[in-house]
């Protein structure tokens, strides 16, 4: 009644007096919900107490005799309990009633239920690591009428020593022992209250603890009834009852209300002339309290109020009272409520990992794992903004503090420590990525944004929140396209020391790293249930590849682009820039290639095998210049660093197709090389090998000589030999090598046919033994081979092949004739004018008629039947042309001699092949013959 006369005055005077009564009548309505429930609870308990009624129908001898009135056992007196979280069993307390008769035994009676507990276990590691679960249990536990009444007891003892303050009614020193004579009393009577009413008894103490924090604050810094000394004295002596008080108990309740009655009470009493290294110390006090007993208890509320009381109250003086003249007092504060609240975070998933603490429970603290360094930077960048680089040194020293204290949980605890570890090491790296932006300009807003979104994306797949994984992403790409959109290299900057340079490796490193992320915490396969959110569902298995090589292309894209521009700018002379580029994109090759097996990433083989196809096309555009100037080709490669190009193409060709043998059999098609690939490294060794003894000969012996003509053909043919005879008769290299460099032959021996005279200055010409003729004779050698190799065409390509064949020879067989009469006699070469020459007419009829005449004879005596015929009509037909030419070119164009010689010559000749070379029979009247 008394406590209820005092509630209604209070609330009357300060709310008035309809508004009072209505509050007065909401907490009397909670009160009555609460007994409501509590005689609910009471009446099921009580029900599931009562005895099972005794069977319809028991044999007569197992019916048991009532106990007479007189013989029962006296009824002990009622006395109360307390339920297993300490709270009080009203049960208990029920008038005393005579026991029941005993009922007969039954054969199958099962086992009573459980009672229901009436309280929730506040003490458990399920409540207090959830600050959830720890409201509600604070609510629903104990008497909730009493911790609301403490809590407004509390209130009005700060507004009545701020009234104290303001009107002398009493001396103060009577004022103040009064008040702390009342925490004294609530104290004691809540801690002999701790067995039998544990939730009123709490929160008793925790109002006595408060009110003495408040007391003793009031009497230092108020009043200065106590010296500075002997203020924190007290103050460490009382937080270190409280957190003892608290630990013995387990009662999270009453260090949540003693500390945070304990940090408002330099609020309630201030004066607003305080000093901020007494403010400051004295939280320092209360948070070492909070630190002993998180080494103790995994209490996340308690962690929580701490943290936010102080640096909430920190932040708020900043705003409105700091100075760059505070920095010396106040920096160290930061660093070691720093400190201490990392030290908390670490005891937090120490506690949760012991061998008694319960199993499926999260082991680390997020909010204050991550809120500390983002409200310490914070703090930090406020005090240091006056100092040049000072944000960057400090990004420095928390990436060293991050990194050094993951690595050395990670040697105390290996893996028990885990995902606490990689948070660390997460927060170190990004503070450590900060540095050089925060050292240099404000050009660092993309790469920072890079770096938050790896960092996001990190902690959405560890947590399965595949909304904030998209969330990262998209923040990286936001980065990337504000960057390039603004990207401007300093013309005057050094090399790979310049913010453009640096930014650009964040953005293309925290790609890298988001790409890394989705290919090893990439689920195996979705388990999403109905009420998972629509946002928050696992991905489909293509969407997510193709969002993992999208990252992995842009950051290698960046990364590329910004080495690119670096070695564009360096302008050195040697090598030359096309070389420059080809070795960039190979030695990123070859670090790709290093990385993947070193990371488990298949991935990185693709960008690898892309990156040396594009080294091999570059390298190979030098084969444009040949073209034009084989002279200037020769100086690229010799002093321009051609050379160094084309060595570490094929030797970077060789060692990744050496690394990607492998059968069909293997696990990853990655893990194979293509044969694409490979012929691009055969051809691109022919025709480099070719090319450049065709440049050094055209440099060194010169252009109009045999051995140049000779020269482009003999690497290559040589390389195709070798690899002809690893070559089975099937195989793909056949169509896709062999059968190309013959075509290729073909082409060459034309043109040389046509334009070049096969001189072998200082050597005399030879017919069929200069280089240009035993060119031809290797190149036939070639053919004969291919085709043993081969085995026979269809028979739809092997007309159109011989007759290929035939005009080749015909055509080498005129310009050794050709060749042979310019050196010897002074004739014209073709395309000096051969064909107006009375000789070279008169050798080619000659020749013809003897090559017809050959191939009549060689179609009667050593073809076989089904070659007999056609040779032997090609034969004439090569002779007809022969008399076509003699009536319409020689007999208009010869001089007399020339002319009596040819037809001479001719005639005999025709008379020669009549009588040895007949036409051959049909196949089918020699199959007719007997």
């Amino acid at each position: 009644m008394i406590i209820g006369l005092v509630a209604a005055w209070f609330l009357a005077d300060t709310l008035g007096g309809e508004a009072g009564l209505v509050a007065l009548g909401a907490l009397m309505g909670v009160l009555l919900a609460r007994l409501y429930r509590r005689i609910d609870l009471l009446e099921q308990r009580l029900k599931l107490l009562q005895p099972a009624p005794a069977p319809e129908a028991a044999p007569p001898m197992a019916q048991a005799t009532p106990t007479p009135a007189a013989v029962r056992p006296p009824v002990p007196p009622p006395k109360a309990t307390t339920t297993e979280d300490g709270f009080e069993d009203w049960a208990a307390t029920l008038p005393p009633t005579l026991p029941p008769t005993p009922s007969p035994p039954r054969v199958a009676d099962a086992p009573p239920a459980p009672a229901p507990p009436l309280e929730p276990d506040e003490r458990s590691a399920a409540v207090t690591t959830s600050l959830a679960q720890t409201a509600l249990a604070w609510l629903r536990g104990g008497n909730t009428i009493v911790r609301v009444g403490v809590l407004i007891l509390f209130l009005g003892v700060a507004f009545l020593l701020r009234y104290a303050a303001e009107h002398a009614l009493l001396p103060i020193e009577l004022r103040l022992a009064g008040v702390a004579l009342g925490g004294v009393v609530l104290t004691v009577i809540g801690w002999r209250l701790r067995e039998r009413r544990r939730g009123y008894g709490l929160s008793l103490q925790g109002a006595g603890i408060g009110v003495l924090y408040l007391t003793i604050f009031a009497a230092f810094r108020l009043y200065g009834l106590v010296p500075a000394g002997l203020a924190f004295a007290l103050l460490a002596a009382l937080s270190a009852a409280g957190a003892v008080m608290a630990v013995v108990q387990q009662a999270l309740p009453l260090a949540v209300l003693g500390f945070a009655g304990g940090f408002l009470a330099p609020i309630f009493a201030s004066t607003g002339q305080g000093s901020h290294v007494a403010l400051f110390s004295y939280y320092l006090v209360l948070n070492l309290a909070i630190a002993w007993i998180a080494s103790r208890q995994a209490w996340k509320l308690l962690n929580l109020v701490g943290f936010v009381l102080t640096f909430g109250i920190a932040s708020l003086w900043g705003w409105r009272s700091w100075q760059p003249e505070h920095f010396a007092t106040t920096e160290p504060f930061l660093i070691a409520h720093f400190a201490l609240y990392l030290y908390i975070c670490v005891q937090y998933s120490r506690q949760l990992l012991r061998p008694d603490a319960p199993r499926g429970l999260p082991v680390v603290d997020g909010g204050l794992l991550f809120g500390l360094p983002i409200v310490t930077f914070g703090l930090q960048a406020g005090l240091v903004r006056h100092l040049p680089y000072g944000l960057a040194v400090s990004a420095a020293v928390l990436s060293a503090v991050y990194l050094v204290l993951g690595r050395w949980l990670w040697k105390r605890s290996g893996g028990q420590l885990l995902l606490l570890i990689e948070g660390l090491l997460a927060l170190g790296v990004v503070f450590l990525l900060l540095v050089t932006p925060l050292a240099l300009d404000e050009r660092w807003t993309g790469a920072a944004w890079a770096v938050q979104g790896a960092g996001i994306v990190w902690i959405g797949l560890r947590q399965r929140r595949w909304w904030a994984t998209g969330l990262g992403l998209l923040l990286q790409l936001v980065a990337a396209a504000l960057f390039w959109d603004h990207h401007v290299r300093p013309a005057d900057a050094r090399l790979f020391a310049h913010a453009a340079w640096l930014s650009t490796l964040m953005l293309g490193g925290a790609a890298l790293v988001s790409a890394w992320l989705l290919h090893r915490l990439a689920p195996n396969r979705p388990s999403d249930s109905a009420s998972t959110p629509v946002w928050n569902r696992t991905p489909p298995a293509a969407l997510w590849q193709a969002v993992h090589w999208g990252m992995l292309a842009l950051g290698l894209l960046q990364l590329l682009s910004g080495l690119w521009a670096e070695v564009w700018h360096a302008r050195w002379t040697w090598p030359r820039q096309n070389t420059q580029l080809v070795l960039l994109w190979l030695a990123s090759a070859v670090v790709l290639e290093l990385t993947q097996r070193r990371l488990a990433w298949p991935a990185l083989r693709l960008p690898a095998r892309v990156l040396w196809v594009g080294a091999t096309l570059a390298a190979a555009g030098g084969l444009l210049d040949h073209l034009v100037s084989p002279a200037h080709q020769w100086e690229q490669f010799t002093r321009s660093g051609g050379w160094l190009a084309v060595v570490a193409v094929l030797a970077t060709g060789l060692w990744l197709l050496r690394r990607l043998k492998g059968s069909p059999g293997d696990s990853h098609w990655l893990d194979r090389a293509t044969g694409a690939e490979r012929l691009l490294l055969a051809w691109f060794a022919m025709l480099q090998g070719g090319v450049l003894l065709h440049a050094l000969a055209h440099t060194q012996i010169g252009s109009h000589l045999a051995w140049t003509a000779l020269a482009p053909i003999v690497v290559p043919t040589a390389l195709a030999w070798v690899l002809l005879n690893r070559t089975g008769p099937t195989s793909p290299w056949l169509r896709g090598l062999h059968a190309p460099w013959l075509v290729l032959l073909v082409l060459w021996s034309g043109l040389v046919n046509l334009g070049h005279s096969a001189a072998m200055t200082p050597l005399p010409y030879l017919p069929l033994l200069n280089p240009v003729d035993l060119g031809h004779v290797l190149a036939l050698l070639y053919a004969l081979r291919l085709w043993r190799t081969a085995g026979p065409l269809p028979s739809f390509w092997q007309g159109p092949a011989a007759g290929l064949a035939a005009a080749v020879a015909f055509a080498w067989v005129n310009a050794v004739l050709v060749r042979s009469l310019h050196h010897w006699s002074g004739t014209p070469m073709w395309l000096e004018g051969a064909l107006r020459s009375d000789t070279v007419q008169m050798a080619l009829t000659i020749l013809w008629t003897l090559l017809a005449l050959a191939a009549m004879l060689w179609a009667t005596r050593k073809a076989g039947p089904a070659m007999a015929r056609a040779v032997w009509l090609a034969g004439a037909a090569l002779l007809a042309v022969v008399v076509l030419k003699l009536f319409f070119v020689d007999l208009a164009s010869l001089d007399t001699l020339r002319r009596t010689v040819t037809f001479l010559g001719v005639g005999v000749l025709m008379l020669v092949i009549g009588y040895v070379s007949p036409l051959p029979p049909a196949a089918s009247a020699r199959e007719a013959r007997p």
